[in-house]
């Protein structure tokens, strides 16, 4: 539906209550059926000229329903993806690498002693001990 001026929109408006209520009227179920998309596209198309909540209660709508519905219409259609076909990837881990650790001890007398190893818990009590007595 084009754009209407508001006079036209009020009487466009009567129309689209008129054909509201003979849907209304003319269904099998009325709570379960669902209102036409062409009557919603008339609805949400006259609530951009008018007042939604307006449009809504001479619809015989919900207003949060209205505003939802437009607010959908608004949105741009969302594609669907195109459908991958799924195959086995093997992922090989890597193996751990242990990390590196560095000590670094200094003497009063300016002697340094640095180690670096690999091992997850060497034994360095000895060493250390053995470093920092020997005078």
């Amino acid at each position: 539906m084009p754009l209407l001026p508001p006079s036209q929109a009020e009487e466009h408006l009567h129309q689209v209550a008129q054909q509201f209520a003979q849907w209304r009227q003319s269904r099998a179920n009325p709570r379960g059926s669902r209102i036409p998309e062409s009557l919603w596209a008339d609805a949400i198309a006259l609530a951009t000229v008018l007042p939604p909540t307006r449009v809504a209660r001479h619809l015989g709508l919900k207003p949060h329903a209205l505003k939802r519905r437009r607010a959908d219409h608004d949105r741009p259609p969302i594609t669907p993806r195109p459908v991958r076909s799924t195959a086995f990837v093997e992922v090989t881990p890597e193996p751990q690498r242990v990390a590196t650790t560095e000590v670094e001890l200094q003497r009063p007398d300016g002697a340094r002693l640095r180690i670096t190893y690999h091992d997850a818990a060497p034994a360095l009590a000895p060493l250390l001990q053995t470093f920092l007595e020997g005078r």
